[in-house]
């Protein structure tokens, strides 16, 4: 009578549970790249935000001063400010600090870029997100590939 109940079990085979396993981490690891991907994506998007913001204060201080903040301490003036008010230290959502360098383009136009600290957004070298102005005129911020740094 017992080896009849030995005999007639119900279950899932070492086999079976392999298989259902097997899927299980094939599922997985296809969700977790989407949701690194996915991350990624809203980093590039905050980046985007946080450099637009500053390219509306660099604007005003452009209305008022007929030029540009020369570095990143003059950003402090323009309303651009860290945590402490005491220094310009913005970090971009890497946790690089935003880079800021500007140039005179001619007798009456100055040109800035404002970028990411970071220079693998998306998972690529040498690329950024960018916001760039000229004479109180900022462009959208945009992601751009380049060999190195990019300029004003």
């Amino acid at each position: 009578m017992f080896k009849r109940y030995l005999n007639n079990e119900k279950g899932f085979s070492m086999i079976e549970m392999m298989v259902v396993l097997s899927i299980i981490a094939v599922l997985m690891a296809g969700g977790i790249k989407f949701y690194l991907g996915y991350i990624e994506n809203s980093r590039v998007t905050k980046a985007k935000a946080q450099i637009s913001t500053m390219q509306a204060a660099l604007d005003a201080y452009y209305a008022e001063q007929s030029e540009y903040p020369a570095d990143k301490a003059g950003l402090l003036n323009a309303g651009i400010a860290a945590k402490d008010n005491s220094t310009f230290e913005a970090t971009d959502p890497w946790g690089e600090p935003y880079k800021y360098e500007v140039k005179k383009v001619n007798q009456s136009a100055y040109a800035y870029v404002v970028y990411t600290g970071n220079d693998k957004v998306q998972g690529q070298s040498n690329t950024y997100v960018v916001g760039r102005g000229t004479s109180g005129d900022s462009d959208a911020p945009v992601i751009e590939t380049s060999g190195g740094a990019p300029e004003p």
